[in-house]
């Protein structure tokens, strides 16, 4: 009985000792899908995994706190709350790795990540000494590549250093998975060192990865940053290596659009609409916003109301697309009240806010404001007409000529307010005008 019981207990303990084995097992495997998620750019599905993990090592822990996998439990715990931002948590973690591991490796590697938190905390010249001892020790690949990439970081942001440019090569030579990390770093810091060779390798390292796309979020914002110091034309040049790409169509058809409008800003309109219209002529969503994007810079260049009329062409082929069925909404309702005009010259003033508010067709929102002035000169909202005129005129010799004209109407509760003077009258010609705007829309 005793060697049966005896038997018994030591089996018990096995079962127990696998089973908190296989925790850690399965909290590995979970952190392994939240890093996966995190460089693939889904934040919330990474988090409910790191959070999974901080759960199940906890779990175990609190169940088994002398266990002799309690270092390697502890170890994801730490770096699971680092990524959910529980700086402090995850420091307590890793310091008791560092004291408490058995072996020298893990010990090192709970070094990577107290530096990242003096990092994070201000403190780079503690977190240097530290990623540095780490890395002249035996580490494995991720963690190693993770001091590549701090330490990268932290002589970038010291200088524009050719060893932080090293590490950062490092680091997607050591862990192949981090490369679009470390791409990502390249770019942010060339651009913050206004290094513009080294940013254009970036971005062509970017396209020809393709998991590139999983960050383009990321890159995009970059850009911009690219484009706000150097200009839209000089970000449109660094994304030049984009026909090469092997990204998802839909991603890469999204950073195009971004470059098409880094051309226009750059006043390169033709290169703009090749590239916009390379992603019209796709399906889904941006197919549907390349078209408005032409639909939206044809009425802008407009100067009549045929040019807006023939808008419809473009984007009758995403016609399923919401934002397509307000424009083609809109110009049916500029057409409408613009033909209403010339039976109640009201209808150009309606039409004219049509173009003007929903379509962006300034040019012809100002004939029709006119328009309707000439037409009807005495109308109380003449004036009124005439200002909103002076607001969408690109030229100052049109602006002082119509400031002149609103010289007869001196007196209009409208010129008054405009002027900051009190203006008696106002608030009922605004609600008289929409009374009869309503009308109008009603026929």
């Amino acid at each position: 009985m005793r060697l049966r019981g005896a038997t018994l207990v030591a089996c018990v303990s096995l079962l127990c000792g696998c089973a908190y084995h296989n925790v850690t097992y399965n909290a590995e495997r979970l952190y392994a899908e939240a890093e996966a998620h995190r460089r693939a750019g889904e934040q919330e599905l990474s988090r409910e995994r790191y959070l999974d993990v901080v759960r199940k090592t906890g779990q175990a822990l609190r169940a088994r706190p002398d266990a002799d996998w309690k270092t390697e439990a502890l170890f994801l715990l730490g770096r699971a709350r680092l990524r959910l931002g529980e700086l402090g948590a995850a420091k307590a973690a890793f310091e008791k790795v560092a004291d408490e591991a058995p072996d020298t490796v893990m010990r090192g590697e709970a070094l990577v990540y107290l530096a990242a938190l003096r990092a994070e905390s201000g403190d780079a010249r503690g977190a240097m000494l530290m990623v540095n001892q780490a890395l002249d020790g035996s580490l494995r690949d991720e963690p190693r590549a993770e001091a590549h990439l701090l330490r990268g970081r932290l002589l970038l942001e010291r200088s524009h250093s050719d060893l932080g440019w090293w590490d950062l090569d490092q680091a997607g030579r050591v862990d192949p998975r981090v490369r679009v990390e470390a791409g990502l770093e390249r770019l942010r810091w060339a651009i913050r060192h206004e290094d513009r060779e080294r940013s254009r390798t970036a971005m062509d390292g970017l396209f020809a990865r393709p998991t590139g796309g999983a960050r383009a979020d990321s890159i995009i914002e970059l850009l911009l940053g690219a484009s706000a110091q150097w200009g839209p034309a000089v970000a449109a040049g660094l994304m030049e290596a984009i026909g090469t790409a092997r990204w998802d169509p839909g991603v890469l058809d999204a950073v195009a659009l971004q470059r098409a409008r880094f051309l226009r800003e750059g006043g390169d309109v033709i290169a703009a609409d090749q590239q916009t219209l390379r992603v019209a002529a796709g399906l889904g969503g941006p197919a549907a916003e390349a078209r408005l994007m032409l639909a939206s810079w044809r009425v802008e260049r407009a100067r009549d109301l045929a040019e807006v009329y023939s808008v419809r062409s473009i984007l009758l082929p995403a016609g399923t697309d919401a934002r397509v069925v307000a424009r083609l909404a809109a110009v049916d309702d500029l057409e409408s009240f613009a033909s209403l005009g010339l039976d109640d010259p009201l209808g150009w003033f309606a039409a004219a806010e049509v173009a003007r508010d929903r379509l962006g067709a300034d040019y012809v929102a100002r004939g029709l404001f006119l328009a309707y002035a000439d037409r009807a000169p005495t109308d109380p909202w003449a004036p009124k007409a005439l200002l909103a005129a002076i607001q969408v005129s690109p030229e100052e010799s049109d602006r002082v000529w119509l400031r002149e004209r609103l010289e007869t109407h001196r007196d209009s509760p409208y010129v008054l307010a405009a002027s900051g003077g009190s203006a008696a009258g106002f608030e009922a010609l605004e609600e008289e005008l929409d009374v009869r705007l309503g009308a109008l829309t009603g026929r």
